[in-house]
Parts: structure tokens; C-alpha cells; sequence
């Protein structure tokens, strides 16, 4: 159950009591401050109460001590600064008070989401490179992608390389054939100097099984290809 005040002038949570003081509607004259310390010590005695609510009390009362004692006691010539950084604080609280509230009625509302003003971006035209970006570090940024994307382009010529040798392979034993009855598959790559040449000259000669230009006949296992014209 929350802390309520219940005075001669007054009846109702301290909270309001404060609000009604600083819209000069209730005089704090006629409040008596040691009374409401005296009902809030007998409330937590009699309950217990949650940290939030005595830190409550405290500033409330605070606050209400600063006013009273600003309309009772006769003014300083010069301003304390130890009051002055108090009613700073206080003020402060308030507005997180305030603003407390709109975020609890906001939360309790039925609205899911809550718009924005919308933020105002300065663009600026063209292309403005950092001020850090060089000539000489683009340069080399220019290189190291060139030395990474080298296996790409390697790949693709070699691809290249070895779609032109097995046409050329293959026009080269299309003649050799069409002058020759046949032709034993060793003699046809006992010149290549490398495996790559042999795997092309293979790959020639089944494009040109494929396209029923030649026929290739084994006798037995590890015996050489003969290969002949077809009819």
C-alpha cells in the first residue's frame, strides 16, 4: 500500500502535496513537514517498504524542507551555493519524473511503435576519397587484386589453350588417317614431349570416335590402340 499524507489541508500521496506547493496552490506555511516524517516512520514500521519508495520519500521531502525553509527564514545576501546545487538536483528530478510518466502512459497505450522526426543527412556530391587514400596506395591495392585474381586467368587460358590444341589434334590425325589405312595410338603420341600433349591427342581421337570420323579396335588388355577410317 503506498504512502499517503493525511493533514488538516491536505489528503492524498506526497507526490502531489509537492506538486500543489509548487503551483502555489497549498501555502507550505501551513504544512507541517514533522508530521508527515512522523507518518512515514510509522508506515515502515508497520509494512515493508521497496528502496525506490524511501528514495522517493527523501527527495519529496527534501525538496518540501527547501521550500519551507526559503518562505520562513529571511533570504541571505548572497545566494549559498550548497542550496543552489540542491534545488539544481531536485530539479532534475522532477524531470525524470515527468518524464517517467509520459513513458509509463506510453507503455501502456495501445500503440506498438512511436515515430520519429526524421534525421536531416548532409550528402556531398561526387566522390571524396579519405584523405589517407594516395595515388601510390591505390596503386598497389591495384596489384595485390591483380596477383590475386592471377589463378582465374591462368585457368582460363590453360582452359583455352587446351580447347585450340584438340582442334588442331584433331584436323592433324583427321589427315594422318584419311593418308594412311590406320595408325597405332603410340605412334600418334610418341612425339609428345608432355603428358599434357598425350592427354589432348587422346581426347582427339574420342571426338573423332564420337563424330563416326574413325573407329579405335584393342586386341587384349595392354595391347596398343589401332586406329583405323571408318566406312
Amino acid at each position: 500500500m503506498p504512502f499517503e499524507i493525511k493533514l488538516e489541508q491536505f489528503s492524498g500521496p506526497l507526490q502531489l502535496l509537492l506538486e500543489l506547493i509548487e503551483q502555489e496552490k497549498l501555502p507550505i506555511t501551513e504544512v507541517s513537514l514533522a508530521k508527515v516524517t512522523e507518518d512515514f516512520l510509522r508506515h515502515i514500521d508497520e509494512r515493508e517498504v521497496p528502496p525506490e519508495e524511501l528514495a522517493d520519500f527523501l527527495v519529496v521531502a527534501t525538496r518540501l524542507l527547501l521550500i519551507k525553509s526559503r518562505a520562513i527564514l529571511p533570504k541571505p545576501a548572497e545566494p549559498e551555493e550548497d542550496g543552489s546545487r540542491l534545488a539544481d538536483q531536485l530539479r532534475m528530478y522532477k524531470q525524470f519524473v515527468d518524464a517517467a510518466e509520459v513513458i509509463e502512459r506510453m507503455f501502456l497505450s495501445d500503440n506498438v511503435m512511436f515515430s520519429r522526426e526524421r534525421a536531416t543527412i548532409i550528402r556531398t556530391p561526387g566522390f571524396v576519397a579519405p584523405s589517407s587514400v594516395t595515388p601510390t596506395v591505390l596503386f598497389d591495392a591495384f596489384q595485390s587484386l591483380l596477383k590475386r585474381l592471377e589463378p582465374f586467368f591462368s585457368l582460363r587460358r590453360a582452359s583455352l589453350e587446351r580447347v585450340v590444341s584438340v582442334q588442331e589434334r584433331m584436323v592433324h590425325l583427321r589427315d594422318v588417317i584419311m593418308e594412311r589405312s590406320k595408325l597405332a595410338f603410340r605412334d600418334m603420341v610418341g612425339s609428345a614431349t608432355t603428358k599434357v600433349e598425350v592427354v589432348v591427342s587422346f581426347l582427339a581421337l574420342l571426338e573423332l570416335m564420337k563424330q563416326r570420323v574413325v573407329k579405335a579396335v584393342q586386341g587384349g588388355a595392354f595391347n596398343d590402340i589401332v586406329i583405323t577410317k571408318t566406312d
